[in-house]
């Protein structure tokens, strides 16, 4: 696959998968890449839904619904979000699976049983990732299902365990049902993680070595890596001013900041430089990797989702 010429033409690419699962290590930004791509996406006549376990409301405010339902609701348009519970994916998938909403109500609403499902270790991760690959695979109810999904530390168990369950059980649902999961993980055209980082060479580097496990072990394509809080580029390094030429002294403080500012974003320059040189994966061809800008006023509604999405090409990605 050849890389994408510009980051349209890896939206683009994006906007092909099925489903795509957005991890990185907590307070990268992983959220607002996702409710980020869905906006994007959705632009592209989609129809998207973005969905998260996380216990907060952040992606619903990011996309303009005041809280997260267990179920899909509509924001804006093609655009859907909703809260992924995951006892409530293990009813919902326990009844595809067993093809009966009376048995499966039978035996999911029992006390006895929940107590008992949830001493099953990787259950709630497996359902979880069975209910999405379900909707944007098979029932294909959404043209593309983006997962805020686990941190990087967790991804590659919960995306083995399709792979877990083929090796233990043998027959039944179950395993016909982790087969054809584990088919559509192995196929890049269906799909694909997007991991986000931050700008400095050891978060990228770790990144770079989940990609290799990703791709090596789980054969899970990576679509792209979003380099995430770039500082401004292009701030000159001020001297500070004469006393003369700034007597009440407003204007030093000012200078500082922005050369404090110019050296930081060349420090960013630098590890991302180096992250490239260094690691093989950094610029493999399969790759997009994107840049996203520092926001110093954070993201608190669809209007700053939509700044950030009219930003990506307008951030130069450094090294390339």
């Amino acid at each position: 696959m050849t890389p994408p010429a510009s980051p349209a033409a890896a939206l683009e690419a994006l906007a092909r998968r099925r489903l795509l699962i957005v991890s990185g290590k907590g307070g990268v930004g992983r959220t607002a890449v996702a409710a980020m791509l869905g906006r994007a996406l959705a632009r592209q006549g989609r129809r998207v839904l973005v969905a998260t376990v996380g216990p907060d409301d952040r992606l619903a405010w990011m996309l303009g619904a005041r809280t997260l339902e267990s179920t899909p609701q509509a924001v804006e348009g093609s655009l859907f979000v909703q809260r992924v519970v995951p006892q409530v994916c293990i009813r919902e998938y326990g009844a595809l699976v067993i093809g009966s909403d009376r048995l499966a109500s039978a035996v999911f609403d029992n006390k006895l049983m929940r107590r008992l499902f949830r001493t099953i270790p990787g259950l709630d991760d497996f359902a979880v990732l069975g209910k999405l690959w379900h909707e944007a695979c098979r029932a294909k109810t959404f043209d593309t299902v983006i997962f805020d999904g686990p941190a990087t530390g967790h991804l590659p168990y919960a995306l083995g365990l399709p792979r877990t369950i083929l090796r233990t059980i043998s027959v039944g649902p179950l395993h016909k049902e982790a087969q054809l999961m584990q088919s559509c993980l192995e196929d890049p055209a269906q799909i694909a993680a997007v991991l986000v980082g931050l700008p400095d060479r050891w978060p990228l580097t770790e990144l770079s070595e989940l990609a290799a496990v990703l791709r090596a072990d789980l054969k899970v394509a990576i679509a792209a890596i979003f380099i995430n809080g770039l500082w401004p580029d292009g701030l000159p390094e001020l001297a500070p001013p004469a006393a003369a030429d700034d007597p009440a002294g407003t204007v030093a403080p000012v200078f500082a900041a922005i050369t404090t500012m110019a050296g930081q974003r060349a420090r960013q320059d630098e590890g991302i430089a180096a992250w490239r040189s260094a690691e093989p994966d950094a610029g493999r061809s399969s790759s997009a990797v994107l840049t996203l800008p520092w926001r110093w006023q954070g993201l608190d509604g669809v209007a700053a989702i939509d700044e950030l999405v009219a930003q990506i090409a307008a951030v130069a990605d450094p090294g390339r």
